[in-house]
């Protein structure tokens, strides 16, 4: 009987464990990114004002050609990217951002918001923004950067579209994040990590410019879990197709 008891006991703790387990790991995920800096590139489809009792503003953005929904694929942590992307901004900068409405545009944003915006429903607060410049081209157009984890390699591959988002985490934990929309248009992304700064840079370039690229990935187990994902696509090289 006492056996019994034991082991009903234990059975009940290791559930309880399981359970805080499953609902602790996206909060912390959440506090290992808080200071961030980053890109969207898209078609700006809408700007409101959210609430008429202050002067919070929201805008949404298509990501990159032709999407409409967001169909995803590949690890990240959550909440850092969806489609239609929301940001927010200040009612003073309503006509800037307007005339932008149905141009593909570059967003430069960053979190945390500033108090003013604290009542907007959006994480992303907007630095600027400008038209996507197909014209540009750059000299380089092949990087090969380093993949400086030690996480065991499950799979390798390369696929094929346009960098629609970057993310630079500032906080301890350093780390890169980048969207692609698969192919030259649709509701289909998939998800990546860097942790090469030069590599994030060039990505940069590339989301700017509308390119179209080969993403190099190396899909690697999550040895330590920290943002509660058991593994994650690492970039080791981006270059840019005709």
């Amino acid at each position: 009987m006492k056996k019994r008891y034991f082991f009903n006991i234990r059975s009940f703790l290791l559930l309880w464990v399981l359970i805080l387990t499953l609902i602790t790991e996206p909060i912390f995920a959440s506090l290992l990114i808080i200071d961030t800096k980053g890109y969207s590139s898209g078609r700006l489809s809408r700007v409101a004002l959210e609430r008429t009792f202050n002067n919070a503003y929201i805008g949404e953005v298509l990501l990159g050609y032709d999407s409409i929904t967001f169909v995803s694929f590949g690890n990240q942590p959550p909440n850092l990217v969806s489609n239609p992307w929301q940001f927010c901004f200040e009612k003073d900068r309503y006509e800037e951002i307007e005339k932008f409405i149905g141009n593909n545009v570059v967003l430069e944003f960053k979190t945390p918001k500033k108090n003013a915006l604290l009542s907007c429903s959006a994480t992303n607060e907007l630095v600027t923004i400008y038209p996507v410049d197909k014209n540009q081209t750059l000299e380089q157009t092949h990087f090969i950067g380093r993949i400086h984890t030690n996480d065991p390699e499950i799979s390798s591959g390369i696929e094929f579209g346009r960098i629609v988002n970057v993310i630079e985490n500032k906080d301890l934990l350093r780390s890169y994040f980048m969207t692609i929309q698969m192919g030259g248009g649709g509701s289909s992304f998939r998800h990546f990590v860097m942790d090469d700064p030069d590599l994030f840079d060039f990505a940069v370039k590339c989301l700017k410019i509308g390119a179209m690229v080969r993403i190099y990935f190396s899909e690697r187990f999550s040895v330590r879990n920290l943002f509660g994902l058991s593994s994650m696509s690492f970039v080791s090289e981006i270059e840019i197709v005709d």
